[in-house]
């Protein structure tokens, strides 16, 4: 695998419904955050690749608004071990689906996505990832198995709340 695509979901509803948080969905907001996501996306111009998403609705439905500008062709996984994986749990699954890919793009949750950037570009000073954001990395090493720390340059990191790429 040759590039890695981490999209943290849209916002939500509050955690403080009664509502099981597995359940909740995207609010308003996070669907408005995410047509400007989509915007951004659709100029980065995907190539057909690998998905992986988690099972949780606000994800999947992250996914259903972002799906044209993935890619409509690209093979979609849905991965229930996704749900508030750690960074080590996201790495096994990536591990497991990067053959023969050159690109997979994963959308799923905090802290598991912040970690694993921070963790894959050996830069620890990167904020957590907001809702409604995707960063791209490219690894040095096509063939990478097993060891990704430090692993990886950050491409580009879009937030859409500001509508702003930030550098680093």
């Amino acid at each position: 695998m040759k590039y890695l695509n981490i999209i943290r979901h849209g916002e939500s509803e509050s955690s403080i419904t009664p509502k099981n948080d597995f359940l909740r969905d995207l609010n308003d907001l996070g669907q408005y955050d995410l047509q400007n996501l989509n915007d951004y996306l659709v100029d980065q111009d995907f190539n057909k690749h690998k998905i992986i998403c988690s099972t949780s609705t606000r994800t999947k439905q992250t996914l259903n608004l972002l799906k044209s500008s993935l890619n409509t062709e690209s093979k979609i996984i849905f991965s229930q071990e996704f749900y508030l994986a750690t960074f080590r749990k996201l790495i096994d699954i990536i591990d497991s689906e990067a053959k023969n890919s050159n690109m997979i793009t994963i959308i799923g949750h905090n802290p598991g996505l912040s970690d694993l950037l921070s963790f894959t570009t050996g830069n620890y000073d990167l904020n957590d990832m907001p809702t409604s954001s995707i960063a791209q990395i490219e690894f040095y090493n096509r063939n990478i198995e097993g060891s990704y720390e430090s692993s990886a340059k950050l491409n580009f990191f879009y937030t859409s709340k500001n509508s702003e790429i930030i550098n680093l």
